[in-house]
């Protein structure tokens, strides 16, 4: 099994700010789901899920982070675990409501407008239910948000460009949109910086 730095440092440092977001999203999947991960990361909200859901498949379009996520299922010792390196940007390879539940946490924002879209709407597609934790908007002011924008501010680049755009426009609201899911279900977290959304595609 591989071993990842970058997997490591996301683990250390990343994966703690959210814990409690990430139980948020695990909370809304049951022992009946099959559960795509998408842009699964690490691999943490997998195994979180991994332990109340009947099967989950993360995807990753980075091999540290697949690397990384399969260290930790090995070690946690989950067999209804599945990871896979693959392009969240194609999702063709799956089946209409192929699973109960798709998750993207903390990752819609880092894609650009149109591509993030595209993604939600396949996952509309490929499941009954969408669940979705990013980045509320507008956040409130205080120190939270402060830090959120500055993590955000580091990231740099397309990065930076995309979650600016993002809170711009409205968010998670004007994505789903765009992407045909209507969100029934919406919760703030984190001191009003994180959001919850549940879902479908409109009928």
């Amino acid at each position: 099994m591989g071993w990842s730095f970058k997997g490591m440092m996301y683990q250390l440092f990343i994966d703690p700010l959210i814990a409690g977001h990430r139980n948020r999203v695990a909370a809304r999947v049951g022992p009946p789901d099959r559960v795509i991960d998408v842009a699964c990361g690490t691999g943490a909200l997998t195994m979180a899920m991994a332990g109340r859901a009947e099967h989950v498949t993360g995807i990753d379009i980075s091999e540290d982070m697949i690397i990384t996520a399969r260290r930790m299922a090995e070690r946690r010792g989950f067999t209804n675990v599945t990871l896979t390196l693959h392009d969240a940007s194609d999702l063709s390879c799956y089946a209409d409501n192929e699973f109960d539940v798709a998750v993207a946490s903390m990752a819609i924002h880092q894609f650009e407008a149109e591509l993030a879209a595209k993604i939600l709407s396949e996952m509309g597609r490929i499941a009954k239910r969408v669940i979705i934790a990013d980045y509320n908007c507008p956040m409130r002011r205080n120190l939270p948000a402060v830090l959120a924008w500055s993590i955000e501010y580091m990231a740099a680049g397309d990065h930076y460009r995309n979650f600016r755009i993002y809170m711009q426009n409205g968010g998670m609201p004007w994505l789903a949109g765009k992407a045909g899911l209507i969100m029934e279900v919406v919760e703030t977290r984190g001191s009003g910086v994180f959001v919850v959304a549940q879902g479908a595609k409109g009928r």
